[in-house]
């Protein structure tokens, strides 16, 4: 890796991986917290701990919103290092890699 746009292709390429990883996780976990409170509220659980749910769900829901803030500015990173890297760099496996993860991230999100 001599070129250094194919370091941060790399680089570029798994930010956008893990943060997409991270929403993926915090939704998958949003939708447990949902059902605990649900389940809390339908068998008529004390207030506290009904509480303390709703307040887990809307922090998990703030962290979704953080993920796809910063998703959003990763993928723009990224997409600007695949434009500037395009065609000189079209051959090799970091160039292909990062284009691949900004089209999976890319259609996840539509």
């Amino acid at each position: 890796m001599a070129d250094p746009r194919l370091r941060q292709l790399t680089i570029k390429g798994n930010i956008v991986k893990r943060i997409a990883k991270d929403r993926m996780k915090y939704e998958e976990e949003l939708a447990g917290l949902i059902t605990s409170q649900k389940e809390l509220e339908v068998s008529g659980a004390d207030a506290h701990a009904i509480k303390k749910a709703v307040e887990l769900v809307d922090e998990t829901r703030m962290m979704i919103s953080d993920c796809n803030q910063r998703l959003t500015k990763a993928v723009a990173d990224l997409e600007l290092v695949i434009q500037e890297s395009e065609g000189e760099l079209n051959e090799s496996q970091e160039f292909q890699n990062a284009k691949t993860i900004h089209q999976e991230v890319s259609a996840g999100d539509n």
